[in-house]
């Protein structure tokens, strides 16, 4: 690692394929990733190096928004799937200027453009602890305080069985994402799962998924069919898949079916089940839900048990929606 002479602890590493700016922080030396040359200027490098070692900018020092953005990113320490969702967030939000120039009514604008309110309060999360973050080492306070989001109704939409086909249909000529609503809806798990899955968590007609990628920390495993794993065995690729919603716009545009979101196709998957005969004990197993049904010592002694129902279970559903669908 070649060090700057200007900034203590942060240089480069020249590696055999790219060159990537680090800073070295803390008596235990742990080296973060600020990004790589040249795309991250060293100008850049430098004040994002201020901030991970903790020295505030004067103002007229203030980065862009992207480039603080990377920096906010890198120091945090997220669990990847929690990275994945902030990431896809924060892409709301696309100003070049300065940040110090970013104001209360900018911040606003953008939180009205995005789509669903539960998008807008996970935004508007998401972007206060940005500007939280930057409060003092680059702002004196931040452009969204005061903001507030209200309580977000629970949300009931189901999809019909004419609204499936025509979604099913529009996920055809849609590469990856395409493919992620089509495992979506036949197995009701929460997009950022199937997203993130990777080919080893693929076995013979059975996922098993591990605690950091899961909601509530529980490895899940869940039965899917072959053609069901043949078609999951297609998302892993060299990115985790986060381009939500440009791509559920033009599916919607595809499909002709609006006023939905991903998570819905979960409760369309609970309300098939149920028309099916499926006990609820079942659906929440297969859902990954932690209720009265499956806690505390019931959970330890029915861990093994019924995993013959659930593929009884998702059998029926595969069924189910082939029907529809074709």
């Amino acid at each position: 690692m070649h060090f700057d002479e200007r900034t203590p602890a942060f240089g480069i590493r020249i590696g055999k394929h790219r060159k990537t700016w680090l800073v070295v922080k803390g008596v235990n030396r742990t080296k973060v990733r600020l990004g790589h040359y040249p795309d991250l200027s060293l100008a850049d490098a430098r004040k994002m190096a201020l901030v991970a070692l903790g020295s505030p900018l004067l103002a007229k020092e203030a980065p862009t928004f992207p480039v603080a953005l990377k920096a906010f990113l890198a120091q945090g320490k997220w669990r990847p799937k929690s990275r994945i969702a902030i990431e896809s967030s924060l892409r709301h939000f696309s100003w070049t200027k300065t940040i110090d120039k970013i104001t209360h009514e900018d911040v606003a604008t953008a939180l009205d453009a995005i789509e669903g309110p539960s998008a807008r309060a996970h935004a508007l999360k998401d972007i206060r602890s940005f500007f939280n973050w930057t409060v003092p080492k680059y702002l004196a306070h931040s452009p969204c305080q005061g903001m507030k989001m209200g309580k977000q109704p629970s949300r009931t939409r189901v999809l019909s069985d004419a609204e499936i086909k025509a979604v099913w249909k529009g996920c055809e000529s849609m590469g990856r994402f395409g493919t992620i609503v089509r495992v979506l809806i036949l197995s009701g798990q929460r997009r950022g799962e199937i997203a993130g899955i990777e080919q080893d968590m693929i076995g013979d007609e059975r996922v098993t998924l591990p605690p950091w990628l899961t909601k509530n920390d529980r490895e899940h495993t869940f039965p899917l069919s072959t053609f069901g794993t043949v078609m999951l065995g297609e998302i892993p690729g060299a990115n985790v898949f986060n381009d939500w919603q440009r791509q559920k716009g033009k599916l919607d545009e595809a499909s002709g079916v609006t006023g939905w979101v991903l998570h819905d196709l979960r409760r369309t998957f609970a309300t098939g089940l149920a028309a099916l005969g499926v006990p609820i004990h079942i659906t929440e197993r297969l859902l990954n839900h932690v209720s009265g049904t499956q806690s505390g010592i019931i959970s330890v002694y029915q861990l093994h048990e019924y995993w013959s129902e659930q593929v009884a279970a998702m059998n029926a559903w595969e069924k189910r929606v082939l029907s529809i669908v074709r």
